[in-house]
């Protein structure tokens, strides 16, 4: 039995996760060093100080110091694949740690025993505002009870604003006439970005570690989005989209971060491991397929120095 909750932001959700887990003023939060810089405000807006694990080329835990002595330890589901979770459990007894299963990247996803992602241990979190064409929405999920956490924010019934509204306009138009008119729309928001800041990907918030933006409020909209969606549709059509790029990436000179797409798997994309002369050939990749070609992750400051250079090799084919 589960208790969910709705939320603007994944950071939002997890924020909370980190509360109910009674995450204090100084304790420690373990993370992947391999993460987006943004999910460390999470921590901060707690108080909490962040240490990190390495990982490998294939996204597995490294080592994990339990001389650390860890309030949490975040367990991440890279691009939809499942996380092998022994490794945390182990730690997890040994250490007392409570793990959080971040599944910002695994909607729709399970693990080789079916076990839907996020839904495996204590506390989940779950961004499909990453997956779907929806303005935000994320999913926290816990074995917590409904008289153990609060109650559900209020909604927001607001209109989707300006971007967002017109990528929902643009996807059913592309969707009834299959001209790629969401992949123009970005070609030329990023040829704009390109003109007038020297780069086509919006430029990191000095206050990403710090400070979650917005409210956590989530878009009613989003909510309905989800509640609607055809979810064996959408399963389908990122399953079928992983299986006709592959061959494609893979004769372009890029390497597949995971061997093989495990029945049970929604793919957030398809991620690749690729050297710098590589990149062109994927974005005419991307750009005959209709999917969008993007760098993961915005490294943490305190990671980017020292990273291994695969951290900053890494490119995804979005299927969003």
């Amino acid at each position: 039995m589960t208790t969910q909750r709705y939320f603007s932001l994944g950071r939002f959700a997890m924020r909370d996760a980190l509360r109910y887990a009674e995450v204090k003023p100084g304790d420690i939060v373990l993370l992947p060093s391999f993460i987006c810089r943004d999910l460390l405000s999470a921590v901060a807006e707690l108080g909490a100080k962040t240490h990190f694990y390495d990982v490998d080329q294939a996204l597995k835990p490294i080592h994990l110091d339990s001389t650390t002595k860890p309030k949490v330890i975040v367990a991440v589901n890279y691009f939809g694949f499942a996380q092998d979770l022994k490794i945390f459990r182990e730690f997890a007894a040994k250490t007392g740690a409570i793990i959080i299963e971040d599944n910002a990247h695994g909607y729709l996803s399970r693990d080789d025993e079916n076990q839907l992602l996020g839904h495996r241990e204590r506390f989940g979190v779950t961004s499909f505002r990453k997956t779907l064409h929806v303005e935000n929405g994320a999913i926290l999920t816990t074995a917590l009870n409904e008289n153990e956490i609060d109650n559900q924010l209020p909604y927001i019934d607001a209109q989707s604003l300006g971007r967002n509204k017109l990528l929902h306009l643009l996807s059913s138009f592309e969707s009834r006439t299959h001209v790629p008119a969401i992949a123009v729309f970005r070609f030329f928001s990023r040829l704009f970005r390109l003109v007038t800041t020297g780069s086509k990907l919006p430029k990191s918030d000095k206050f990403a570690e710090t400070k979650i933006p917005g409210i956590p409020n989530p878009k009613r909209q989003s909510v309905e989005f989800l509640q609607n969606l055809d979810e064996s549709a959408e399963i389908a059509r990122r399953r079928n989209l992983y299986q006709m790029l592959e061959p494609q990436v893979v004769a372009a000179g890029a390497n597949l971060i995971f061997d093989q797409l495990p029945a049970n798997t929604c793919p957030y994309g398809l991620p690749v491991y690729a050297a710098p002369n590589i990149k062109r050939k994927l974005e005419k990749i991307a750009r005959k397929n209709r999917v969008t070609l993007m760098s993961w992750p915005d490294l943490p400051d305190d990671v980017r120095p020292a990273a291994p250079s695969f951290y900053q090799q890494v490119w995804l084919l979005n299927f969003r």
